[in-house]
């Protein structure tokens, strides 16, 4: 809604807005065609009194800028209000240049403003969700706004969300789509994007994109649905007649294309405008307090709180991790802010029982604390991003396989901005009735080498709860990959709590001054222990490791790696995982035993672990063979 307290722009002031903003755009020269023709839609979002986007203070609506490539209109936006602050427009329009404070496309926290890391196309729809469903559940009365291309929405993600978006009733989530016809250098159809978000149940309007009084006014339209504004824009608005609406504008336009405008004077004319209405802008821009960062203000858990509300298993019982840890944690850790989340294997998640207690989140159950996701897993990864940049602790669980569809989302919204979002992969290691296709195979493997991303194996249910409790309480994105089997319960949950997770690593059974190591993590724990046994009885001295996490171990000095595994002792990793997870911690000499084939799926499990040779007998006598 529109601000009564304060005196609204007439459509002349807005206009002149809107000229300072794309002098900006063509003075930066970058992206400019799908820059401009954005200029309007910005004009209106952040100057027309139509949203809180302007205000000062922490409390205000948010806006996704999906097609982050295109940054220019917004970035000159934010430098208006002061985000930039002992920048002048010649220095603003050089963002993105090494050295420059700015990025080329938007990083969350570089500026305030600045809610996800955008660039890589199709997430921000589904990111917009999150934070709207987020509001929502804090009883917040702000609207997210996602600035998408028309090219971007080919891809299958903006779908996926747009589903999403409609299932809950979002009623505080607005898409503006810049239907400019042009996707890089293909041409699309401008009718069909209000056809197709119709479609999937948004409330929908198509209007002329440059012409900010309409904006304006379905900004401001009450609606029980999310909405979705398609605006029909020319690419390149405002450049040379001979290249305006050309469908080659994604990179630095010629300079004879630009226009003859004197851009100081444009600027100064708009800043005029957006400092009679917002006088806190001036001040802002010439601060030397230092930039205006957006931060995180997220609120971590405590870990000793988190262990202290669960419940530990008996040793010696065997629990199945993966049917059995969400629906622990979601019973123990009820009333504080969590969202709990399976795309489709709410099932296979045991989170069942608790969305059965609370509801599946519809839209008539906002405070619900279990979102039931369709089967988009990209959708749902970028959801829980835009959840977590919005005070909420999300858990999203997944069979392991499935993290092969969600890896760009979690590098992209989750592990580059560091949003604490715990990540659980079920059925980690061998072996499913259905297949090869929900087989892991090497998905850990991919999973290690997003940089940022914090990885966790546990072997059994009380293991589980201490890492997802440090996981969540780290205030960093991880993945905790849980066993597809039953595995013993081998220690009580506060002789876990109490121990060290610095090293990433416990020891299981130790000797002095050892001949062998062997390295183990998850399921084949027990396994890796009963061929100690075996190879002790057979003259040698082993100590065994668990590796809890991997990141971790790999952090480990010198000095500290080698009390672990001390220089010249023979060391063996033993893992239902690729052999270079566990393999690639090791020193030279080392022997990796792993899972490198593709698709080794089925049932009974024991045959697939036989075939693999990761049981005893098969362990023993290979590692007999390459100590002889």
């Amino acid at each position: 809604m529109a601000h009564p307290f304060r005196s609204q722009p007439t459509p002349q002031a807005l206009t002149t807005i809107a000229q300072g903003l794309r002098a900006f755009v063509f003075a930066a020269n970058k992206h400019p065609g799908g820059a401009s023709s954005a200029v309007e839609a910005i004009t209106a979002l952040y100057f027309s009194g139509a949203t809180t986007l302007a205000e000062p203070g922490e409390i205000r609506d948010r806006l996704i800028y999906s097609k982050g490539h295109a940054a220019a209109p917004w970035y000159a936006a934010l430098w208006t209000l002061g985000a930039m602050p002992g920048m002048t427009w010649q220095d603003a329009v050089g963002f993105g240049q090494v050295g420059h404070p700015v990025p080329r496309m938007p990083v969350r926290g570089a500026v305030a403003g600045m809610e996800m890391s955008t660039g890589a196309l199709g997430q921000g729809l589904s990111f917009g969700v999150g934070t709207a469903l987020a509001d929502r559940r804090d009883g917040r009365r702000t609207r997210t706004f996602v600035v998408l291309g028309d090219g971007e929405c080919t891809e299958g993600q903006v779908w996926e969300a747009a589903m999403t978006g409609a299932r809950l009733g979002l009623r505080n989530l607005v898409a503006l789509v810049d239907a400019n016809g042009s996707g890089s250098v293909i041409k699309l159809d401008r009718s069909e994007w209000a056809e197709r978000f119709a479609a999937f149940g948004w409330r929908t309007v198509s209007l002329d994109g440059h012409d900010i009084s309409a904006i304006t006014t379905e900004l401001l339209a009450e609606t029980d649905r999310p909405t979705a504004l398609i605006l029909n824009t020319v690419k390149g608005r405002g450049l040379a007649e001979e290249v305006e609406g050309s469908n080659t504008l994604s990179a630095e336009v010629d300079e004879r294309h630009l226009p003859a405008w004197d851009t100081d004077a444009l600027i100064g004319a708009a800043l005029a405008v957006i400092d009679r209405h917002h006088p806190h802008a001036a001040a802002a821009r010439t601060s030397t307090d230092g930039r205006r960062t957006a931060g995180d203000g997220l609120v971590r858990p405590d870990r000793d709180e988190l262990l202290a509300r669960a419940a530990g298993h008996a040793p010696g019982s065997e629990v199945v991790a993966k049917k059995t840890l969400g629906a622990d944690l979601a019973r123990e850790f009820a009333g504080l802010p969590l969202l709990w989340m399976a795309p489709d294997a709410i099932r296979n998640s045991g989170l069942l029982e608790r969305m059965n207690e609370v509801g599946s989140w519809e839209w008539n159950t906002p405070e619900a604390d279990v979102l039931q996701c369709a089967i988009a897993e990209q959708d749902a990864a970028s959801l829980a991003a835009g959840a977590a940049s919005t005070g909420l602790w999300p858990v999203l669980f997944s069979m392991e396989g499935f993290y092969w569809r969600m890896l760009d989302q979690i590098r992209e919204s989750i592990a580059f901005p560091q949003l604490p979002v715990l990540l659980v992969g079920t059925s980690g290691g061998l072996g499913d009735p259905l297949g090869p296709m929900v087989q892991s195979d090497g998905c850990l493997a991919a999973l290690s080498a997003i940089p940022g991303l914090e990885l966790f194996e546990a072997a059994d249910i009380n293991t589980g709860k201490v890492l997802a409790a440090e996981a969540l309480s780290s205030g960093r994105p991880a993945y905790l990959r849980l066993p597809h089997e039953a595995v013993p319960v081998r220690h009580t949950l506060t002789d876990l709590a109490q121990r060290p997770t610095d090293t990433g690593a416990w020891t299981l059974a130790d000797v002095p001054d050892p001949d062998l190591v062997l390295v183990t993590a998850g399921a084949l724990r027990e396994t890796a222990l009963s061929t100690a046994d075996r190879l002790r009885a057979d003259g040698h001295r082993v100590r065994v490791l668990e590796i809890f996490s991997t990141s971790r171990f790999a952090r480990l000095d010198a000095d500290r790696r080698a009390q672990l595994l001390p220089p010249g002792t023979q060391t063996v990793s033993i893992h239902n995982a690729p052999s270079s997870v566990l393999g690639s911690l090791l020193g030279e000499g080392a022997l990796a035993l792993g899972v490198d084939t593709y698709g080794i799926a089925g049932w009974p499990q024991a045959a697939l672990y036989e075939a693999a040779g990761l049981t005893t007998d098969g362990l023993v006598a290979r590692i007999l063979k390459e100590m002889a």
